[in-house]
């Protein structure tokens, strides 16, 4: 992180029980955010407001109360959802999930609460499948809870969302993993098949099943996809890379649910807790967290470790790139050759993906959700990010909050820079003016906050395009271009 910045520690908040780490994240949120930030805030000179931070803005912060919850709960992981352009953060909280729309990243709202299916929990995990989510929770005979979110962008804020299907094969769950390829969820953790892969297809949502399990070992975190990197013995075939806490990490066969079988596994001395990890995009090398290894006081920073998976019958531990503060590190994700990653304390660091074989990887930003205190330890900060949202926006899920955050500057998506000069977007008057460059002409649309097109039109290249706004609605607007390039105004 920004070497110039002056960070203060404090001592260790109480671990323990999980309403009292609860408690202790909820007062040192309420002590860092003492009301709603309603305007972006750019993240200046290292930072935005009183937040930490390199190449990412603010756009708002909402508390646990704010999203529906009730003390002394807490927030734990999100997930997102997009439907007609608008987006959503599905935020967890110890007693339900709350449904926030962020269309407007500076002012967004509680569209749903999902109340939970039984007690509430310090754990509560949500994956999407098209227009279902699907939730689970440590609590006791919890589920699955199965949710059609196709009306949400109907509901009036604060509505209550009723679910559309409840499957309870098994009671307590610490995660879950969706595949939408294959539309199959895994449970893992669960009280069921040893804590292993509990199996559900939902290829019909309102009528889950039961298909087939692997109980060799407990699991806490998994990836599983339809393999397509350099391994043709498995290529197209469903595989899961699971990580299992103390036994490391495993790969295993899930193409026929029947028949499930670990096709190799990954230890090494230095692991400590494999918490959770995402494979790199081409499928060439999963990045793994370790949640202990800090506390452990085998890793004096964080470390995200490499694994080698080109051959799935023998992966190998490349490595670890070693962050540059000594936090516990959460969970991470990759996204167009970044990997975005929630370190509880420290907020999120967003790297570079240089060279995962060589272990180069390169910090380009990050935000200190927890701006006083950097040290290990779970009881506060960042537990999880979404990075996937279209419009670039990035969801961070905190046990107090919920951030949204944006890129300074622009974002950058499959290679293609937005908010760049080549589309230059200006205010005469009355008139939005619109200028593309070079090879960025094409159809261009404006939406409102809600995901509405307010507009189209051809562009042609280097050509100023010029719009009446004066009888539209006031609020943030996003212009986007056929390839992908966009840019944000707002209308006073």
């Amino acid at each position: 992180m920004n070497s110039s910045l002056s960070r203060t520690s404090s001592s260790a908040l109480p671990t323990g029980e999980p309403w009292l780490r609860a408690i202790s994240g909820l007062f040192l949120a309420l002590l860092v955010l003492p009301s709603p930030i309603q305007a972006q805030t750019p993240c200046e000179d290292g930072l935005a407001g009183q937040y930490p931070c390199e190449g990412l803005d603010l756009m708002s912060v909402r508390s646990f109360e704010e999203m529906g919850g009730t003390p002394p709960g807490n927030g734990n992981d999100c997930w997102g959802w997009s439907k007609d352009g608008r987006e959503f953060v599905l935020f967890g909280r110890s007693d339900g999930t709350s449904i926030v729309e962020i269309t407007d990243p500076v002012n967004p709202v509680m569209i749903a609460d999902i109340p939970t299916a039984s007690v509430p929990s310090l754990w509560r995990d949500i994956k999407v499948i098209g227009d279902v989510a699907y939730i689970v929770s440590e609590a006791g005979e919890h589920g699955l809870q199965i949710v059609d979110l196709s009306q949400v962008p109907t509901m009036e804020p604060m509505s209550e969302l009723e679910v559309t299907a409840h499957y309870t094969e098994f009671g307590s769950a610490h995660n879950v993993v969706a595949n939408p390829e294959t539309q199959f969820i895994y449970g893992v953790g669960t009280n069921t098949f040893g804590g292993g892969l509990h199996i559900v297809d939902v290829s019909e949502p309102a009528y889950p099943d039961l298909v087939g399990a692997w109980d060799e070992q407990y699991i806490h975190d998994a990836q599983v996809v339809v393999y397509s990197g350099p391994d043709l013995d498995y290529f197209g075939r469903e595989v899961a890379f699971v990580f299992s806490g103390f036994s490391g990490c495993h790969i295993v066969s899930v193409e026929d649910k029947s028949d499930c079988y670990a096709i190799s596994s990954i230890v090494n001395p230095e692991f400590v807790y494999p918490h959770q990890g995402w494979l790199t995009e081409d499928h060439r090398f999963v990045l793994m967290n370790d949640e202990m290894d800090e506390s452990a006081g085998i890793a004096e920073s964080t470390r995200t470790w490499v694994l080698d998976v080109q051959d799935l019958d023998n992966p190998q531990v490349v490595g670890f790139h070693e962050g540059s503060l000594s936090v516990t590190d959460h969970n991470l994700y990759t996204h167009n050759g970044k990997v975005y990653e929630a370190n509880y304390y420290a907020g999120i660091q967003v790297l570079d993906i240089i060279d995962a074989a060589g272990l180069q990887f390169q910090q380009t930003a990050y935000f200190d959700t927890n701006p006083f205190s950097d040290q290990t330890g779970t009881s506060g900060g960042a537990w999880s990010v979404y990075p996937y949202f279209e419009s670039g926006n990035i969801a961070i899920s905190t046990q107090s909050h919920l951030f949204v955050v944006a890129p300074s500057g622009g974002i950058s998506t499959s290679g293609v820079e937005l908010d760049a000069p080549s589309m230059e977007v200006g205010q005469e008057g009355d008139m939005i003016l619109v200028t593309c460059h070079g090879q960025h002409g094409g159809n261009l649309k404006v939406f409102d906050s809600a995901g509405r097109i307010q507009a189209e039109w051809l562009a042609m290249a280097d050509v100023t395009m010029r719009w009446t706004v004066s009888d539209w609605p006031s609020g943030m607007y996003v212009i986007r271009g056929s390839g992908g390039e966009q840019h944000r105004f707002v209308l006073d």
